[in-house]
């Protein structure tokens, strides 16, 4: 035992030594003290590793313990396995006293950290260099997972100053909680500040997971041909399978945002009846105020409170003073109301012409194709479909109602077989487009199979094929594209 002792520290002398020729302006006994100090810190640091990496977390704790309170700087390691540690130990003590006492070490760690940033980065290699904002939301969690009394208004201020410090670049674990946290405490508190901070955090989440989401889309996927000679059920449809990078977000991501979702639609905090209680004398206090209006239009459209009498005041004051995108939706959303769908699709290539975003012109772009869906204009809502797949490349559900439009383009059914072979190209050109909408947007993949599923009717029958010697896969033409034949 004593040799392995003695041969463990030597080999974290020698990791420590390299580390502290990195820490610029120090030495490596400023780093883990001098004399006796640095051997009970060497001696302390091998054994709290030899039993962390047996998990043995109790045992760890005493000797990690040591070599933080005398040594901080010595490794960033000390942080990463003091959380793991105190994590750990935590929930499983039954000591209140020595709970608490954990708690408070964890707390501590992390202001320590914070504390010795600058210094630690100085040696901190790509992975373990960090910021302010990270390890403030890091202790958030803590807080918010591990205080034996914790408190919702401390864990929410923990959090605030932690993702407001990291801005757009906050991690997945910390909204999902942060989200949580905030919903719990306007359940308890139940008044309107912490109502309407509930909205613009639910905001703040939603738009960060979101855009993070889309950026999932950006990474190539690979389709994985359908192979119905295969025993193995699952190969017999047309699959899309995401780029480990894409998935990595989408796997983080895209529970965050279902939590958002579900706590915001538990909480009742915006519908659109508390949401005219909040904003309501706000957007009379607030008409010279475009910024304050637009930041109003913005909420209302969000919450789907965008055909209130409150969001077209809104909409009216803030387009007399200036004709922005919002205020041309929110006059474009009125004129729907009432029914005067042409004047509204002004407003809306007004508000595309007026918008600098390529997202929000191709969400308007594709707002004004479903109208003119609705209109039986199946020209016009392919052009505007493709208008919106221009400013927005990876708009799935503009893919699938180009599919629907084919598909209305399709001539009438007929016993005749060539009529019905002509026919069916249409049905696989709309596959085509629903395989692309899943290709560019995995989250509408359901949407998609479901109408690729009932366009499989329209395909021409093997049966007929058989003595037309006609082949699946080969490429036909049709609306001025080329598809791959299918056979039912």
């Amino acid at each position: 035992m004593k040799k392995r002792l003695l041969t463990a520290i030597a080999i974290v002398a020698t990791t420590m030594t390299a580390s502290a020729q990195r820490y610029a302006g120090t030495t490596f006994n400023d780093r883990i003290g001098h004399g006796r100090d640095s051997i009970e810190v060497l001696s302390n640091f091998s054994l709290y590793r030899e039993a962390f990496k047996d998990q043995n977390y109790t045992e760890a704790y005493d000797y990690w313990k040591v070599v933080f309170d005398k040594a901080p700087l010595a490794q960033i390691r000390i942080y990463q396995d003091g959380d793991i540690i105190c994590r750990n130990l935590i929930p499983a003590e039954t000591d209140p006293a020595k709970k608490e006492e954990i708690f408070n070490t964890l707390m501590k760690m992390h202001d320590t950290r914070i504390a010795n940033l600058e210094d630690l980065n100085s040696f901190a290699s790509e992975l373990t260099y960090t910021t302010k904002g990270n390890i403030l939301c890091l202790k958030a969690y803590d807080y918010y997972c591990y205080a034996p009394n914790k408190d919702n208004e401390e864990a929410y201020k923990m959090f605030n100053a932690g993702i407001q410090d990291l801005g757009q670049n906050v991690d997945a674990y910390v909204l999902y909680y942060f989200i949580e946290c905030s919903y719990n405490r306007f359940y308890t508190k139940k008044d309107a500040q912490s109502r309407e901070d509930f909205i613009n955090d639910y905001m703040t989440c939603n738009e960060i997971c979101e855009r993070l989401l889309e950026k999932a889309k950006s990474y190539p996927t690979e389709v994985i041909p359908a192979n119905p000679e295969s025993e193995d059920s699952t190969e017999w449809e047309e699959r899309v399978v995401l780029a480990p990078e894409a998935l990595k977000i989408v796997q983080n991501y895209q529970p965050t945002l279902d939590k958002c979702n579900d706590l915001f639609v538990r909480s009742g905090a915006a519908d659109c009846e508390a949401l005219t209680k909040i904003y309501g004398e706000k957007v009379e206090g607030a008409k010279d105020d475009l910024a304050t209006l637009n930041n109003i239009l913005k909420i209302l459209q969000n919450f789907d409170c965008d055909k209130s009498e409150l969001y077209y005041k809104a909409a009216d004051y803030a387009y007399e003073l200036n004709k922005t995108p919002n205020a041309a939706l929110g006059k474009a959303a009125k004129l729907l109301k009432a029914g005067e769908t042409d004047n509204a699709m002004k407003y809306l290539q007004e508000a595309i012409d007026l918008e600098t975003d390529a997202e929000k012109k191709g969400k308007t772009a594709f707002t004004i194709a479903q109208i003119l869906y609705s209109k039986g204009n199946i020209s016009g809502c392919r052009q505007y479909c493709n208008t919106a797949l221009r400013y927005s490349p990876s708009m799935g559900k503009a893919y699938l109602l180009i599919a629907n439009c084919i598909i209305r383009s399709a001539p009438a059914a007929s016993q005749n077989t060539d009529a019905m072979l002509t026919r069916s190209y249409y049905y696989c050109l709309a596959t085509d487009k629903c395989l692309k909408a899943m290709s560019v947007d995995p989250s509408c993949a359901s949407k998609a199979n479901s109408q690729i599923a009932s366009y499989k009717n329209g395909y021409y029958p093997k049966s007929e094929a058989f003595f037309k010697r006609i082949n699946a896969g080969q490429s036909v033409s049709v609306m001025g594209e080329t598809t791959t034949l299918r056979l039912r």
